[in-house]
């Protein structure tokens, strides 16, 4: 069990129940029984809480009206749950951050009051999880992604969620379809498929539902004579990935590699799919007196400063005196330009920011940092690519009018589900998907609710970016418009 769930309870000290109590919002319970409710700790490596009749109403009068004492009192010495916990015990646990059910305060936490707003709190647990506040160094994600993920179970529901991931399935909000299929249709609307690549490279392609999915989207006249190698630094996902890739019709192969440093010939790829790894690619911390001098305190740094001197990069912000700086996704991009035929093509896909510097995104275990898709993309016109750039719902044409359950919510209904022995995968479900995937199951939860699939609120979607690229000196293609049945062609 993770340190974290080893937590001493909190002492009930004079001045803790002086302190009013809050619920955390977006809780979800599940009625489990007539006199039995679920609870989901935080930290899943707790069991879960649960309650009687009782427990249920301590949780019902935290409505931050009422002081931790009056609650000591009303219910300390009563059982609260099914195996003889008392109010006392709960309200000892449930605000530690292995719970975080609850918060004890003088106001509610929806202000920035000594760090205490609800995003902060949160915020400071998955620093917790991280192991770190601060920032971990420059190997600490390739360290991460060699040594510190032993297998593919559930990587991408507890530790690190993506968007291809949660949208692995048909989806309402994705016209029916999976992610890898409306990618494909959209890379065949932009004319990456005539002619066709005969050699396509996916860079950290999770598990491989994007090669699957890609796969069948595609005629087998289409896929014909195509090699699809798909390439990882994580060596446990690369069986999947062929799998998968091999599912849906590909010749797959896969090799691990540090996409940093691509171990392919130069000219020798006609596509490049890269989802969702460029947060994960070497961050270089650099000083504000670095960019001042141009003088690196390591040789990290000076290759970081010799970009930005390269691409002539202005930063019309103040600089603060330390600031994140993207090498990786840089170096990735320069290997990209050198290993894609004339004409070769690549879709990069990340989450970032336009404009400032990347801000660290705390997950279990490690951190990333956001893309400056700004310096991405004029990095991209100094190497000669031709660029285009679109945020992701924008890109990929989403129903912004679907419904999506949020995806705090899932995660505690699939814990219930496991209790309950029932499967329950994480993805996006809209409101027909999750009454199709629960049945029965549905009407016994409360607090779970749904977002906009382009709500911030959801997943950030147009948080998410997508940059293409394209290296000149491709064969000319013919284009045509069709008028009255007849084609009418002219030379690009």
């Amino acid at each position: 069990m993770k340190a974290a769930a080893l937590q001493e309870p909190l002492a009930l000290t004079e001045g803790v129940v002086r302190l009013r109590a809050w619920r955390m919002p977006d809780m979800v319970v599940y009625q489990h029984a007539p006199l039995e409710w679920w609870l989901t700790p935080l930290d899943d490596q707790l069991p879960l809480i649960r309650l009687n009749r009782t427990g249920a109403e301590l949780l019902a009068a935290m409505d931050g009206k009422v002081t931790v004492g009056w609650l000591l009192e009303r219910f300390g010495n009563r059982v609260c749950g099914p195996d003889g916990e008392t109010g006392r015990w709960h309200l000892e646990r449930w605000p530690l951050r292995a719970y975080s059910l609850c918060y004890y305060g003088t106001e509610p936490p929806t202000k920035d009051r000594a760090g205490a707003r609800w995003d902060l709190l949160l915020q400071r647990v998955r620093e917790e999880w991280s192991g770190s506040q601060e920032f971990e160094g420059e190997e600490h994600l390739s360290e991460f992604h060699l040594r510190d993920i032993p297998g593919q179970e559930s990587h991408f529901e507890t530790v690190e969620t993506t968007v291809s991931h949660l949208f692995r399935e048909p989806s309402d909000a994705l016209q029916g379809l999976t992610y890898g299929r409306l990618l494909a249709r959209q890379l065949r609307r932009l004319g990456w498929w005539a002619p066709k690549p005969r050699w396509i490279l996916e860079v950290g392609g999770g598990l491989g539902y994007v090669a699957r999915e890609l796969a069948a989207e595609l005629s087998l006249e289409e896929r014909q004579g195509v090699r699809y190698l798909s390439l990882d630094l994580t060596r446990p996902f690369l069986a999947s990935q062929v799998s998968l890739a091999e599912q849906g019709g590909w010749s797959g192969q896969a090799v691990q590699a540090n996409a940093e440093w691509l171990p392919l010939c130069d000219a020798s790829i006609d596509l490049i799919v890269d989802n969702e790894n460029l947060a994960d690619m070497t961050p270089v911390k650099l000083s504000r007196r670095e960019l001042e001098t141009g003088q690196g305190q390591t040789a990290l740094h000076q290759e970081a400063l010799d970009w930005i001197r390269r691409l002539r990069l202005s930063f019309d912000n103040e600089v603060p005196s330390e600031f994140i700086f993207n090498l990786g996704p840089l170096r990735f991009l320069m290997e990209v330009w050198r290993v894609l035929k004339p004409g070769g093509r690549a879709i990069l896909v990340e989450f970032g920011i336009e404009h400032g510097f990347p801000a660290s995104v705390k997950l279990p275990g490690h951190t990333e940092y956001e893309v400056q898709f700004t310096q991405l993309r004029q990095a991209a016109r100094w190497l000669g690519f031709q660029e285009k750039f679109y945020a992701l719902p924008q890109f990929m044409l989403m129903r912004p009018d679907i419904r999506l359950l949020c995806t705090g919510a899932a995660y505690a209904i699939r814990r219930f589900c496991e209790a309950e022995g029932k499967s329950f995968a994480i993805r996006a479900y809209s409101e027909r998907e999750l009454a199709q995937a629960l049945g029965d199951m549905l009407p016994k939860l409360t607090g779970y609710h749904y977002h906009d699939a382009i709500d911030p609120a959801w997943f950030g979607l147009w948080d998410f970016k997508v940059l293409t690229v394209e290296k000149p000196g491709g064969t000319p293609r013919a284009a045509f418009r069709e008028v009255s049945g007849f084609r009418w062609y002219a030379q690009k």
